[in-house]
């Protein structure tokens, strides 16, 4: 239930009408985009190790299904050849985007879409629903697979992006563990998830206030949804580590991440 309320919700996200010019400027990874929002190059961070993930290499994003003409013009100059998509197939199918000739694109749905089931009906506190849907890790290894042999064999070539439909959830959990098996610190995870909360301050109140409004949501509930709190993400590790002992053991199961392939992914993305 909680998974289709949270699919619900993402639904109606694709189909809001952004005002995508209002967003804090002068973030060296940010990319502007007249037609996306919350897009950005996850270059610069530090590892454990004292390396830096290289600039221009991997990007994280909300859908590009608005994308102008002169956006297009900003992936092709960053190489964007490369996009995985993390929305169902029903979102796809609402707000397709709009990509350059050639890209490479990969859907990997999070799930089914049940849209009789209405978050103003349930009862949980938008808090305890995120808190739900970060601790169900069931799907995980469907999604975050192919996720990683795609950026084992991506081209050197090309830049890859990733993103789900306002780039917070689906995507705040893929570059949460991207960042972990390049050896980002756990507190650099957090600060990169919690910037969505930066970068979509205005979409975010946006989105609570239609909520609020079209489907009667409690106001206080529909800004706990559109949060980026860091016991959401913090969830997600947790429940990780109770099902599986320890995230590298989670990574070796799953996703088929064993140390070698870590190896691989630090060669390539890493300075």
């Amino acid at each position: 239930m909680k998974w289709m309320i949270f699919i619900f919700i993402m639904l109606f996200v694709n189909n809001i009408e952004i005002d995508a010019q209002r967003r804090p400027t002068g973030v060296k990874r940010e990319v502007t985009l007249e037609g996306g929002f919350n897009c950005r190059d996850l270059g610069g961070y530090e590892t454990t190790g004292g390396q830096r993930l290289a600039m221009g290499k991997l990007y994280r994003s909300a859908h590009l299904s608005r994308l102008t003409d002169h956006d297009l013009i900003e992936l092709k100059q960053r190489k964007i050849y490369t996009v995985l998509d993390f929305r169902s197939k029903q979102e796809v199918a609402d707000a397709p985007d709009r990509l350059l000739p050639g890209t490479v694109y990969l859907n990997i749905p999070s799930g089914n879409i049940n849209d009789s089931a209405t978050f103003a009906q349930n009862k949980i506190s938008g808090f305890d629903m995120m808190i739900a849907f970060y601790s169900d890790i069931s799907g995980l290894k469907e999604r975050f697979r192919p996720f990683f042999q795609q950026l084992v064999t991506q081209p050197d070539t090309g830049a890859l992006l990733f993103h789900c439909a306002i780039g917070k959830d689906r995507t705040g959990i893929a570059a949460a563990l991207l960042l972990y098996a390049l050896d980002v610190p756990m507190e650099t995870i957090m600060a990169d998830y919690t910037a969505t909360n930066f970068f979509m301050k205005d979409q975010n109140n946006a989105i609570a206030e239609q909520l609020v409004t079209k489907y009667g949501i409690e106001q206080a509930t529909a800004a706990q949804i559109t949060e980026a709190h860091p016991a959401f993400l913090r969830a997600t590790f947790e429940a990780i580590n109770r099902k599986y002992g320890s995230v590298e053991a989670f990574f070796n199961i799953e996703l088929g991440v064993n140390e070698m392939v870590k190896m691989m992914l630090r060669r390539k993305y890493l300075l």
